[in-house]
């Protein structure tokens, strides 16, 4: 597996993008963020591809709002 395909927790992927995991969370429920559910239940992972894709997508550093 290319681990570009690893699957990482919301608070990895916060941390990656330099964001709160709340944050993370918003876009997953807006579908900014594509998630996986491995196991078919609540657990919600990341594939790190689509944190790197929306990475790129965005000139300007992501910040939270206050």
């Amino acid at each position: 597996m290319d681990d570009r395909d690893r699957l990482v927790t919301a608070e990895q992927a916060a941390h990656y993008l330099g964001l709160k995991v709340a944050t993370v969370r918003r876009l997953t429920a807006t579908g900014a963020l594509p998630s996986v559910h491995p196991t078919g239940g609540r657990a919600v992972r990341f594939r790190l591809r689509d944190l790197e894709e929306l990475v790129r997508m965005r000139s300007a550093p992501m910040r939270a709002r206050s």
